[in-house]
C-alpha cells in the first residue's frame, strides 16, 4: 500500500477536472476550497485507484466519495438497467445513511443530471418487499444503505434472490468502516464483498485502522493508496457540515 499525503485548494484547481454543475453546486453550498482528505481521495477515485482514508468526522469525507461516484457514473454516458446498481455505500447505521442520501439528493437534482438516481436501503422503516418493489419501479443507480438490509437485498436471500443486479457496479464504499466492524457487521460485509465484482473501485473510510479493517482491505481492495489526514489538519479551519458527516 502506498501513502499519500493530502493537500487542500480551491475546488477548481482539482485534477481531473469536476464538472461544471459539481462546481456550480459546491458554490451554492458554500464551499470554494476542498478540505485535505477531499484533496486527497477525490483524484485518486478519479484516476480509477482504490483507497483507505483514515479521517475523523467533520473532515469533508462525505463529499470526497459522493462526488467521485456522481463524476464516475455520469461519465459513463449509458444507463443502467432498472435493476443494475452503478455505486454501493455501506454505513453503519441508519441515520448516516439518511444522511450520506441527503448529500446525494443535493447533487442529483433531475434537471442536471436526470441518468442518475439514488434511494436509500436501510430497513426499520420499510420491509424487504417494499425495498424491491422501489427498485423495480423506479431502478436506483445508486444504493446507499447498512449492512444487514444491503446483505438481504444483494446476496439474495428469500424474496429478494435474483432483483438486483451488481455485475455493472463500479463503486464500493464503506463509510465508518470501523464502526462497522465495531457493531458486529464484519460477516455481512464479507458475504456482500463476495457477491461483488472484481473489477470495481473500492473506497474504505475510516476514523482508526484496525486488524479486521486491514483484512478487509487485504481481501477487497487492490492496491489501495492510502490517504491520512490527521486531527491538527483541521485545526484552526472552517470545517464543512452536510450535514455534520
Amino acid at each position: 500500500m502506498s501513502t499519500k499525503n493530502a493537500s487542500a485548494g480551491l475546488w477548481s484547481t482539482l485534477e481531473p477536472k469536476l464538472s461544471p454543475f459539481i462546481l456550480e453546486t459546491l458554490a451554492t453550498m458554500g464551499f470554494t476550497e476542498m478540505t485535505p482528505v477531499q484533496a486527497g481521495a477525490i483524484p485518486l477515485f478519479m484516476k480509477n485507484k482504490d483507497v483507505v482514508v483514515e479521517a475523523v468526522t467533520g473532515s469533508g469525507k462525505t463529499l470526497a466519495f459522493v462526488i467521485p461516484i456522481i463524476e464516475k457514473l455520469v461519465r459513463l454516458k449509458k444507463r443502467f438497467a432498472k435493476n443494475e446498481i452503478g455505486a454501493l455505500v455501506i454505513t453503519p447505521t441508519r441515520e448516516l445513511a439518511q444522511q450520506i442520501s441527503s448529500v446525494f439528493s443535493i447533487f442529483l437534482k433531475d434537471s442536471v443530471t436526470p441518468l442518475l438516481k439514488h434511494a436509500l436501503i436501510t430497513g426499520g422503516t420499510s420491509t424487504l418487499q417494499d425495498d424491491i418493489c422501489y427498485i423495480k419501479e423506479f431502478g436506483p443507480d445508486i444504493l446507499i444503505g447498512t449492512p444487514g438490509r444491503l446483505e438481504d437485498l444483494l446476496v439474495g436471500r428469500g424474496a429478494a434472490k435474483n432483483h438486483v443486479n451488481t455485475k455493472e457496479l463500479e463503486i464500493l464504499v464503506l463509510d465508518e468502516a470501523d464502526r462497522l466492524f465495531d457493531m458486529g457487521f464484519s460477516q455481512s460485509l464479507n458475504n456482500i464483498i463476495a457477491h461483488l465484482p472484481k473489477q470495481r473501485r473500492t473506497g474504505l473510510f475510516s476514523a482508526t485502522m484496525t486488524d479486521g479493517l486491514a483484512e478487509i482491505v487485504r481481501a477487497g481492495l487492490r492496491n489501495p493508496v492510502r490517504v491520512m489526514v490527521k486531527v491538527e489538519d483541521l485545526v484552526s479551519k472552517d470545517v464543512q457540515r452536510i450535514p455534520a458527516t
